[in-house]
């Protein structure tokens, strides 16, 4: 950009005048792309977000924090090069006069714009005018509707008056940015007239006569397009610098910019020129416009998207593949069930994409590839006038045909008269073009951009129905397009899965819960006949996921093994993990919380006294209790529960030895040398857990050295702490003993605290830990060593070059988890591990489709509710449904005060899915009970997918999130969308009312920035 683009304060609201700047999330100096947030503004009762829609250098004058902004008023520029940044914070300068056209006669009052209602905009024609001159108009009324691309959109108006001219005529092309009529305040006012262009038209000329022009003569080049649509610039060199122009260029054109030699620009810069090969010769092989003869006339939009989709289409090296399908029992299925072909083909389609999904892959600049596993299924429709229009229907695979059918029947009927919004046609992640309805018999189609594959359907022959794959190479190799045609000719021949019975886990996968099931045959499945053997299934491990798989599996009627290596179950997570950490949390909360006790009135409590040996008691009978319970109800449905370890001595029998010990509260190795009892299972699920990982630190196995199993064993709270490692477990225990009284001083390798959580959550709560009397956090700090004995241990670390010493009469190693499969003998079972960790699938079966891993020993997130999860997805695909575990849509609660939690992804984890993810934020500071109770600190974020408006994630710093987490892990699970959350009736006064009004501000936001997004 020639000159820097003023970021101005938005009009967030109707009422809105100006706004305070809350926070900068970009620095000055950094690359905006078009939807980053730059800034977070507070107006009334809301934090907003402020979105920038186009590219460039952040750079000052920056409106200082606390400031309070006009609307309309800039607050920072995008300039086009690092070089122009200005780093500067000084308030910003007055508000830049916008000019009126020179050639436009400017009345009193307000222009109306013609809107820029997608980021490829860049003219509108104008179709309609829905209001007259003269009539009033109120905020949000449609005064008129223009045509983009492929579509025909309103035009709203967020102002009061009446209608004035100069008056742009139906039909006539505005540019974005130009008037096309005005608003006056008074009717008398009104003006009629319509409205020059901004630039004189010159006469229509007579197109001179055709003159042949003589082979080989030398023609002028056009212009390349620098950003044919779906493109995005090449990244800057690794070596030396080029203009923003030639990375434009070079994007454009699949070039690779770090091929070409030394630039003709100043200091060796590449430049446009050196990328299409002029000046000075070709460096590489450039594009070639052939200049043909005649006055041709312009492209409508419709034309124009198709030619620069076709030509970017050209950089991506095609190959083609054809099979003949019988379609006869698919069309008869169709008219069964009432529903289209072509429906049923995309669903088709998709079936075969979730057993092929490097289908739904695509090629992203330069040399990477977004894996992405919602499947968006794009079909071409003829229309009058337009051509053909390719409508989306999203997540096929979770939708059900009756669904997809009525979408469908809703999209074409749109189509056709023009009315599909953006978000409705584009972005499809594979594309069905089916001109067997129209008589052709052969043809081949182009992938557009954003997809590796498109299919050709030509009409039925006496051999087929000929269906002809066109496939990027970069992505899809041939066997993989084979395998994937035969299997979409499998799924038209044999339509079966169209009738399969639907029941609750139908309606699961409908709702896009992580879990999916269908009542079909998986490969895991146990065989009919499992008489020969002592038991169909042998769990092995009695913790949260062995447990969960072994009831769903004796429910179903089936023969279960469960082999536990302690007198009750619970595993890791009652004995030395989930349950005994929250009645320590639990005593430290009730001392903590009786500080904002004299805020409420309430006095003579803020010197409370830990009872250790009571709390201890209480943790154990809690302890005890559960595992009891837990026993007795796995045996009341007829587990066949066994304490001791197995050990594999092949792929369907293991051995079962005695373990050492007695005591639940202690983990406990097999006896050595003990004889075992052989037992055959036709399946078999590995749910052993992990132990607490302890580092190659010198003196890591001291006496003054606790783990996350031995800290349980301390005879009270010691005075001083030091603790190894900054996740969920080093965390949560240092507040509690900081609690409890201690001096805690956590070490901590990485640069920041809890990196499994969202960055931003991470930032926030370490800042607030950081506030904490007697606790003191030291990032990238490395252990060197532990020396001493209980009650005196030093532990030596670097920080930086520095040496550095802590002292503390006990150290607690934090520092994760790590399977130990060893004993497991899984080489005769031929289970493959890597490195202590067991390979799955999504359903997790093991590298021995009827041998299943579950929980800590698969690695990922080692939570129990994931290790259960887990588990009654490998029971389902044993009792022959479909199930997947699926990261996306997991969660997790750390303890801490305020709580870190999480349920799905967030926004850097959606876009490197392939998502275009929004996000929106509010501070507890604004909320009435946090007030209340004293529990200001942190918020709640909400990430969406920008084109369904699904909600992909919910992110909290909550001194209440694990109460909160419950709604925002439906909606995930369940797919929901933000119109579903924002019109949901929240109880009153509650904090779930923060989900509705997060889903409402969003939904606001995206209508905004859809209307204008200049």
């Amino acid at each position: 950009m020639a000159e820097p683009f003023l970021i101005k304060m938005p009009q967030l609201s109707d009422t809105m005048s100006e706004g305070t700047i809350v926070s900068w999330e970009k620095a000055i100096g950094d690359f905006v792309s078009r939807g980053t947030v730059v800034a977070t503004v507070e107006t009334d009762k809301a934090i907003m977000d402020v979105e920038v829609f186009r590219e460039g250098y952040l750079s000052g004058p920056l409106a200082p924090l606390g400031a309070a902004i006009a609307v309309g008023t800039p607050i920072a520029a995008l300039v086009g090069e690092s070089a122009a940044v200005t780093d500067t914070h000084a308030a910003a300068p007055a508000a830049a006069q916008t000019a009126t056209p020179a050639a436009i006669e400017a009345p009193r009052g307000q222009a109306i714009l013609m809107p820029q209602l997608s980021d490829t905009m860049a003219e509108g024609t104008l179709v309609s005018w829905e209001k007259a001159i003269g009539d009033f108009i109120s905020r949000g009324t449609v005064v008129a509707t223009v045509e983009t691309d492929k579509a025909i959109m309103d035009v709203e108006v967020f102002r009061e008056g009446y209608l004035s001219g100069p008056q742009a005529n139906a039909g006539q092309v505005v540019p974005v940015g130009q008037p096309i009529a005005f608003l006056v305040a008074d009717a008398k006012e009104v003006t009629q007239g319509a409205l020059v262009p901004s630039a004189p038209v010159a006469a229509k000329a007579t197109p001179a006569p055709f003159a042949p022009v003589p082979s080989g003569s030398v023609q002028a080049k056009t212009r390349a397009p620098a950003m044919p649509h779906g493109a995005t610039p090449a990244p800057r060199p690794r070596k030396g610098a080029a203009t923003p122009y030639a990375r434009q260029l070079a994007g454009a054109h699949g070039i690779d910019i770090n091929s070409l030699a030394a630039g003709t620009g100043p200091g060796g810069c590449i430049t446009g020129a050196d990328v299409a090969g002029a000046g000075g010769g070709p460096r590489v092989q450039a594009k070639r416009i052939f200049q043909v003869p005649g006055a041709g006339r312009p492209m409508d939009s419709m034309e124009k998207a198709v030619s620069q989709n076709m030509e970017y289409s050209l950089s991506m090296p095609l190959f083609r593949v054809t099979v003949h399908v019988d379609p006869a029992r698919l069309g008869r299925a169709a008219k069964d069930l009432k529903v289209s072909l072509t429906v049923l083909l995309a669903a088709a389609a998709a079936r075969a994409i979730e057993r092929h999904p490097r289908v739904n892959a695509v090629y992203q600049h330069e040399d990477r590839i977004v894996e992405r596993t919602q499947i968006d299924v794009g079909l071409a429709v003829e229309t009058e006038g337009m051509g053909l229009v390719v409508p989306v229907l999203r997540n096929v695979v979770a939708r059900s045909v009756d669904e997809l059918n009525a979408q469908w029947k809703d999209l074409v009927a749109r189509a056709r008269l023009k009315r599909l919004k953006p978000e409705e046609y584009s972005n499809p992640t594979f594309t069905i073009s089916n001109m067997g309805m129209l008589g052709v018999a052969q043809f081949d189609a182009i992938p557009v951009p954003g997809t590796s594959a498109i299919f050709a359907i030509a009409s039925t022959q006496p051999h087929g129905m000929p269906v002809t794959m066109t496939a990027d190479h970069r992505i899809v190799n041939g066997a993989e397009a084979a395998k994937f045609l035969n299997t979409f000719k499998g799924l038209i021949e044999d339509p079966a899965w169209l009738f399969a019975p639907a029941g609750p886990a139908a309606a699961a996968r409908s709702a896009q819960t992580a879990t999916t099931r269908a009542e079909r045959p998986s490969s895991g499945a146990l065989p009919a006949d499992t008489s020969g053997y002592d038991c169909d299934v042998l769990v092995i491990g009695g913790g949260p996921g062995g447990e969960d798989c072994a009831r769903e599996l004796v429910d179903h009627g089936r023969r279960v093994i469960m082999v536990n290596d302690a007198p009750f179950p619970g595993g890791e997570c009652l004995w030395r993990g989930c349950i005994p950490s929250k009645a320590w949390r639990a005593a430290a909360d009730r001392i903590r919380d009786r500080r904002h006790d004299a805020d409420l009135g309430v006095v003579n409590t803020a010197e409370p006294a830990l009872d250790w040996s009571r709390l201890d008691v209480m943790r154990k009978r809690v302890l005890t209790t559960r595992g009891e319970m837990a026993l007795k109800t796995d045996k009341g449905v007829r587990i066949d529960v066994r304490e001791g370890f197995a050990y594999f001595d092949s792929d369907h029998s293991a051995v079962i030895v005695p373990v050492e010990g007695a005591d639940p509260y202690e983990r406990r190795a097999p006896q050595s040398g003990a004889p075992g009892k052989r037992v055959t299972f036709a399946s078999a699920v590995i749910a052993t857990g992990a132990p607490p990982f302890v580092p190659p630190i010198p003196g890591a196995d001291g006496p003054g050295v606790l783990t996350s199993d031995t800290v349980w064993n301390l005879e009270g709270p010691p005075g001083r702490l030091v603790v190894v490692g900054a996740g969920a477990i080093g965390l949560e225990m240092a507040q509690i003993f900081i609690d409890f009284g201690c001096e805690v001083t956590v070490l901590e390798a990485r640069d920041r605290v809890l990196p499994e959580v969202e960055v931003e959550v991470a930032t926030q709560l370490a800042a607030l830990l950081a506030k904490e009397a007697r606790l003191s956090v030291v990032t990238s700090a490395r252990v060197q060593g532990i020396e001493g004995t209980p009650g005196s241990v030093t532990v030596r670390y670097t920080l930086g070059a520095d040496a550095c010493l802590a002292q503390a009469d006990y150290v607690l190693l934090a520092t994760g988890k790590r399977p130990v499969t060893e004993p497991l003998a899984l080489a005769r079972a031929g289970v493959a591990a890597d490195r202590g960790v067991i390979t799955v699938n999504e359903h997790c079966q093991t590298s021995v489709p009827h041998i299943f891993a579950v929980g800590d020993v698969v690695g990922g997130y080692m939570l129990a509710h994931t290790a259960g999860h887990q588990g009654r997805v490998a029971a389902q695909t044993l009792l022959g449904h479909e199930a997947a575990y699926d990261e996306r849509k997991d969660s997790g609660v750390i303890f801490t005060r305020p709580q870190a939690a999480f349920v799905g992804l967030s926004a850097e984890q959606a876009r490197v899915q392939g998502l275009d993810p929004v996000e929106i934020k509010v501070p507890f500071s604004i909320d009435a009970k946090a007030m209340i109770t004293g529990e200001t600190a942190g918020f709640i974020k909400m990430v969406a997918d920008r084109a369904t408006r699904r909600i992909v994630g919910v992110h909290f710093l909550a001194d209440h999130a694990d109460t909160l987490i419950g709604s925002a892990v439906l909606m995930v699970s369940a797919g929901l969308t933000l119109e579903q959350v924002g019109s949901a009736i929240h109880p009153h006064p509650t904090q779930t009312e923060l989900f509705g009004d997060l889903a409402r501000r969003l939904l606001a936001r995206l209508r905004r920035t859809a209307r204008a997004t200049s």
